[in-house]
């Protein structure tokens, strides 16, 4: 890349930041002193603010208890710092919200322009890429749902941070970083523990994907470092959002630990059904899933053994995922004016997905597939999780902006115009003049 050009993707880059900030404020001043009904999770996280900044006890929070706050501690931590120093609890939730969904945007643009200028002559860069990364930027920035959960007191931001951050930081301890030291390290431990403290459910996605694929890296000696590093980060994460302060020296507790810490996975299953019927309740929009007769199915003649749970989450996820990913519908769930918008967005996710099919039929290949393949195992799993457990079309349609980078980065990936590619336009042009 020539230095000019990189100077002009800097420039459009840092240019949808300041964008970013000058919306964000002026976002921060119009939304009502009072819990948005487009959030009205708010209100709950707010009272939690203001529960831990005065300085009382979690355990005795009327709403969830200590369970909220110790699986949302990334958000409501930063919040209470706020609310003591003089911000309303509303205020200070939304703020840190906004804060976090900014120093994305930061981390991306860092990330992106150090990385063109390591791989630029081998990747290729003209025009075409270039507006290809700023289009995908500025989507991300300034899509309406998005940017919206991003300042709302929500724990959309600070979840898609510390999960970005943590899939940047697993590339660069793969393919960046020349020694393997604490600054390699560090980076990728805290950000998977802290994405538990975010919500945990995505730490548990997260840190699946990751050890996945270290599986198929086994012919590096790096990988042998990651996979225990991934796995204590899971841990850690795991154990401090049950709550558990350390491990006793009694061998049934340190049992009880590690049973208590896993259990969220090796449970997943019945933790799926019960996500879902709760999100049903006081739902404008529930889902309903098809109806499968082998619910109560088991391998053994045991409750223990819910087999059946697994094929109907099997079974129903056509219909779950698509339901997850595009609903709700124009023409279909349109039944209010919020409705409507959702559905007005849907119709731009369902064109996305509409361009990753037809592009991946006429490349045949994905671009980069080994740096991004970790974004697209956690990009499958999270779609699979979430759209199982998803009881109603407003949760989903919020949880689905989470994967919004990981969507784009598999667009550009598909859509990038390698070296030879544009070096064999001018010669297949002149052809065409010629005859």
């Amino acid at each position: 890349m020539s230095a000019l050009k990189l100077h002009t993707l800097k420039q459009k880059l840092w240019a949808t930041v300041a964008a970013s900030f000058v919306a964000r404020v002026v976002m921060f001043f119009a939304l009502p002193s009072t819990p948005s009904f487009l959030g009205p999770d708010e209100a709950t996280y707010a009272g939690l603010t203001k529960w831990i900044g005065e300085s009382k006890p979690a355990f005795e929070f009327p709403a969830y208890g200590e369970k909220l706050y110790k699986s949302g501690r990334s958000i409501i931590i930063p919040s209470s710092i706020l609310f003591r120093a003089g911000f309303n609890e509303l205020d200070a939730v939304r703020l840190t919200s906004s804060l976090y969904g900014f120093c994305s945007l930061i981390l991306i643009t860092c990330f992106v322009l150090n990385l063109k200028k390591l791989f630029a002559d081998k990747v290729g860069m003209e025009k075409y890429n270039e507006n290809l990364i700023t289009g995908a930027f500025a989507i991300f920035a300034f899509l309406p749902s998005h940017f919206l959960w991003s300042n709302l007191g929500l724990r959309e931001s600070a979840t898609e941070f510390w999960l970005i951050s943590a899939v940047i930081s697993f590339f660069a301890f793969l393919h960046l970083n020349k020694r393997i030291g604490f600054m390699a390290t560090f980076p990728l431990f805290a950000s998977i523990s802290l994405t538990f403290s975010s919500r945990p459910q995505v730490g548990w996605v997260l840190s699946t994907s990751l050890f996945f694929y270290s599986l198929l890296k086994l012919k590096s000696p790096r990988t042998y470092l990651l996979i225990p590093l991934v796995f204590c980060a899971a841990l850690l994460g795991g154990s401090l959002t049950l709550g558990s302060t350390g491990i006793s020296s009694d061998l049934n507790t340190k049992n009880n630990f590690v049973i208590e810490t896993i259990n969220p996975v090796l449970g997943a299953g019945e933790a799926v059904s019960k996500k879902q019927e709760l999100n049903q309740i006081d739902a404008a929009s529930v889902i309903e899933p098809p109806e499968c007769s082998w619910e109560n199915l088991t391998l053994v003649d045991t409750p223990s053994a819910p087999f059946g749970t697994y094929f109907c989450i099997a079974w129903r996820a056509p219909y779950m995922i698509s339901t997850f990913l595009f609903r709700p519908a124009l023409g279909i769930d349109t039944t209010s004016t919020l409705g409507f918008l959702a559905a007005v967005e849907n119709t731009f996710w369902l064109g996305i997905f509409v361009a990753i099919v037809v592009l991946g039929i006429r490349r045949r290949a994905i671009s980069f597939l080994a740096p991004i393949l970790p974004a697209l195992i956690f990009l499958s799993l999270y779609v699979l999780g979430a759209s199982a457990y998803q009881g109603n079309m407003g949760t989903g349609f919020r949880h689905k902006s989470l994967i919004l980078w990981a969507v784009l980065l598999l667009i550009f990936a598909l859509a990038w115009r390698k070296p030879e590619e544009t070096s064999q336009e001018p010669r297949n042009n002149s052809q065409e003049s010629a005859v």
